[in-house]
């Protein structure tokens, strides 16, 4: 029997496509590296016609042997444009033989003196000074500064090679050099010093391998001419020295910072400039890692120099040693004939993503119809689709108004609450298998009665952090249940509640931000003197009694001791520095204030930045966990408008709820249009996604009018009213319930799989909720109405529309044709069900 097909028009056939983003560093393949033009037409096409060139520097000092400087060739335009010309700018150096200019306009000294370089593109000319001194004065290469430096852009200590644990081939390096104490034993004293032999420098496998010479796992790492080789064959060539001590790293500029480039200008070379405790400065662009946010967009060259493959943005990570910086960069390439349609804003929200839409030259998505807001608003405000009544009701009113009301009104239901509590639930992990049946009830309730009664949320995480007492009578002590080490409180509280995942710099400074070990365990020291212990029970001993609370307390002793150092570690503001808290006070209070006020941005942000994930289906940050510097926000002047916001609201999350959802933006249709159909970034049209598990189960349950009966909890109950993921429901499970081990959104799985196809076409949940004759179907049967008002209320109930004339054709015609009428109208629930219109939120 062929089953009715329906349409689909309003929800893309890319809805069911997963999205994972990595990054990653490729040591063992040659990647190809941007590379700019060297066709004369096509040089002189990317000049075109400056009204004047910039170099920078101004002005080039270079002292001593080693020193270098990356020139930057900026031409400027009558539109006010800017293009980096560096590449394909003609540069010469008068009197000849002072410095050397290399590929990318790299400057080397070469006799002291003072000359002039001179720099022509496009029709215009350009003039550095630069003087050279101290070539005769001894300038030995640093092992510290240059020759892990050098390691460092080799990739040779990176955790796919040497830096692993367990190093590779016997040969084993700290990772990103951030022991170069035990790298110089490594080198120097491993295998009786054969990897740089001093006898012979020229044959030490360090070198060898390093420059491709010999075989080698990792393949050639850089050129024979290159900096990191000149270093390290030259610190051989002087007997491997190490380094006395050496003035520290004060700043480390890149240049020419953020920019944004047009076509036909698409290129860009940075330069790296380190500064230092004596105020000496040097160009270590050459002795830079570069890595890119997305290599999809724009890739970038060993040298510094970036090559945009289509438009977009991207930062560029630079890491030099132990410091690491990233630059901003945008590529437009405007579309032929595009006009901006000038759509009407609602909000802020609006303002912000249409001025960032029409920079990329998106056009946006139209809104979306009546039917598809109020399903999309219930499902995504409060977690279940309308009624047949609340959906007509809808539909039939004619009031303007009647979405920005339709918000109100559902941000004060008592489903929101339940809701959005179970959102913060799974991410606090509150599960019976760590705080017991009770309390994973308490938690619940807890943070369900915060939502209903608005509490701001900056008094909801202060009285978290600060928790103490019995885990059953005061629920936020669960926190301290879930995650009871120093350690693994801070790395929860700065993911959740700071959007910063910390777990990386445990064992060493992290690999793509800032954080350092100092940083994490300067966090874990706010939690040094949290204690527990279980709560008695008359006439039973608490260590024998698994169900028993557990007492919160703070004592006034107990540290974090940085394991590399073995320094003891204050209590520490990440990104700000170390805090002076009074001997006898109990560090959470001060945690607390610090981590939740309005000049926190890492709060305001990491928060906004999770509602809107959860409304509007992908972060501005994402993953909405994973704030750095190396995976930047898609828009920046929305997400700080957001969280000002919602500071200046005094954390109130109902109306950041409102607020995004009764934005243009938020009620965009989720049909692309030719111009922003290859858009998975910018929310130029809705993000269509799949049903979460709970979700999915309530709208069938809702559909049918067949409620579900969960273990243990009165009829009625509803999934996204389930205290925790243990009632291990197979349906709940097949679609990705959490686990609640994690404390990040990444644990609820979103991606289609075969258990989920097995369990809407054949499974018992499904089936039996299809074919009970008390279900909505039968009660319409029994009521004897039409058949086209049957297939009414079923559409509505399932889509919140009226069926299309074709849809009703086809549907109707089976039923007519059918032997059993009542299962060809369960043939038609049936198929309702398994529409992606359905199982989608669009």
């Amino acid at each position: 029997m062929q089953l009715p097909s329906f349409r689909t028009h309003s929800v893309p056939a890319t809805c069911a496509r997963g999205f994972v983003a990595s990054l990653f560093f490729a040591i063992f393949t040659a990647p190809a590296f941007a590379a700019p033009p060297v066709d004369a037409g096509e040089r002189k096409a990317i000049a075109g016609t400056p009204t004047a060139l910039e170099i920078a520097p101004g002005e080039v000092k270079l002292s001593g042997i080693r020193d270098a400087r990356q020139l930057i060739v900026t031409g400027k335009y009558s539109d006010g444009t800017v293009r980096d010309l560096t590449a394909v700018s003609d540069t010469k150096v008068e009197p000849a033989g002072i410095v050397e200019i290399q590929e990318g306009a790299f400057l080397r000294p070469k006799k002291n003196g003072a000359a002039t370089i001179i720099v022509t593109a496009g029709g215009k000319e350009a003039r550095v000074p630069v003087t050279v001194a101290g070539l005769e004065t001894p300038a030995p290469v640093s092992f510290k500064r240059d020759v892990i430096a050098a390691l460092n852009v080799g990739g040779c200590n990176a955790g796919a090679c040497h830096g692993t644990p367990s190093g590779k081939n016997g040969f084993k390096l700290s990772l990103r050099g951030f022991d170069p104490a035990a790298d110089y034993l490594q080198l120097t004293r491993e295998q009786f010093g054969r990897r740089t032999g001093k006898h012979d420098p020229e044959q030490s496998l360090l070198l060898l391998k390093g420059v491709g010479r010999v075989p080698h796992e990792g393949g050639q790492r850089y050129s024979a001419t290159s900096v990191p080789a000149e270093m390290i064959t030259a610190w051989l060539t002087e007997g491997t020295k190490d380094d006395a001590t050496l003035p520290v790293i004060k700043k480390v500029e890149v240049l020419p910072g953020a920019r944004i480039l047009k076509a036909p200008s698409k290129w860009q070379q940075l330069s790296v400039v380190s500064t230092f405790a004596d105020n000496t400065t040097r160009d270590v662009t050459r002795l830079t890692v570069f890595s890119s946010s997305d290599p999809s967009i724009a890739d970038v060259s060993p040298n510094g120099m970036v090559e945009f493959k289509r438009s977009g943005e991207v930062a560029i990570l630079c890491r030099y040693l132990e410091e690491m910086l990233s630059v901003r960069l945008t590529y437009l390439e405007p579309r032929e004939g595009f006009v901006w349609p000038n759509p009407p804003e609602t909000n802020y929200v609006d303002k912000h993503t249409f001025a960032k839409l029409k920079q990329m030259s998106i056009a946006p998505s139209d809104v979306c119809t009546d039917s598809e807001f109020v399903r999309r608003a219930y499902l995504d405000c409060i977690g279940r689709m309308p009624t047949v009544e609340e959906g007509k009701a809808f539909l039939a009113d004619k009031d303007a108004k009647k979405r920005d009301k339709l918000v109100d009104m559902l941000v004060d239901t008592s489903e929101f609450a339940d809701f959005w509590a179970l959102k913060w639930a799974d991410v606090l992990r509150s599960s019976r298998k760590t705080i017991q049946v009770k309390g994973s009830y308490g938690f619940q309730a807890w943070l369900r009665g915060h939502f209903q009664k608005n509490t701001p949320w900056d008094k909801v995480v202060q009285e978290l952090i600060t928790a103490n007492g019995n885990s059953y009578t005061n629920p936020p002590a669960n926190y301290y249940r879930i995650a009871k080490d120093p350690q693994s409180l801070a790395e929860t509280t700065a993911q959740l509640f700071l959007g910063v995942r910390m777990q990386c710099a445990k064992c060493h400074n992290h690999p793509f931000e800032r954080w350092s070990q100092d940083d994490y365990y300067g966090m874990a020291a706010w939690f040094a003197r949290v204690k527990t212990k279980p709560e008695p029970v008359l006439g039973t001993p608490a260590a024998k009694n698994p169900a028993a609370a557990e007492v919160i307390f703070a004592t006034r002793d107990g540290e974090v001791t940085q394991p590399r150092t073995q320094k003891t570690m204050k209590p520490r503001y990440i990104g700000t520095g170390d805090a002076d808290v009074k001997p006898n006070e109990d560090r959470r209070g001060v945690l607390a204030v610090w981590l939740t006020s309005g000049d926190n941005a890492f709060f305001s942000k990491s928060v906004v930045n999770r509602v809107w994930f959860h409304l509007m289906g992908k972060g501005i940050v994402d993953p909405v966990d994973d704030f750095r510097d190396s995976n930047p926000s898609c828009n920046d002047e929305l997400l700080d408008a957001m969280a000002k916001d919602f500071a200046k609201s005094k954390f109130d999350m109902k109306n950041l709820v409102r607020t995004i959802m009764k934005s243009r933006t938020y009620q965009l249709s989720a049909q692309p249009t030719d111009s922003n159909k290859d858009d998975n970034k910018y929310f130029s049209h809705a993000v269509t996604k799949l049903l979460t598990a709970e979700q999915l189960l309530d709208a069938i349950c809702d559909f049918t009018a067949m409620p579900e009966k969960f273990a243990g909890l009165p009829m009625g109950t509803r999934a996204t009213q389930l205290p925790d993921g243990e009632v291990n429901h197979p349906f709940l499970k097949a679609f990705g319930q959490p686990a609640r081990e994690l404390a990040c959104e990444c644990e609820r799985e979103s991606d289609g799989n075969l258990a989920q196809a097995l369990q809407l076409i054949n499974g018992p949940t499904v089936n039996e909720k299809v074919r009970n004759a008390n279900n909505r179907l039968g009660k319409l049967l029994a009521a004897k109405v039409s058949d086209e008002e049957i297939l009414t209320e079923l559409f509505t109930a399932a889509l919140a529309r009226a069926p299309f004339e074709d849809e009703k054709k086809i549907s109707l015609g089976h039923v007519a044709k059918g032997m059993d009428k009542r299962k060809a109208w369960e043939d038609v629930v049936w198929a309702l069900i398994n529409t992606r219109e359905f199982l989608f939120r669009h």
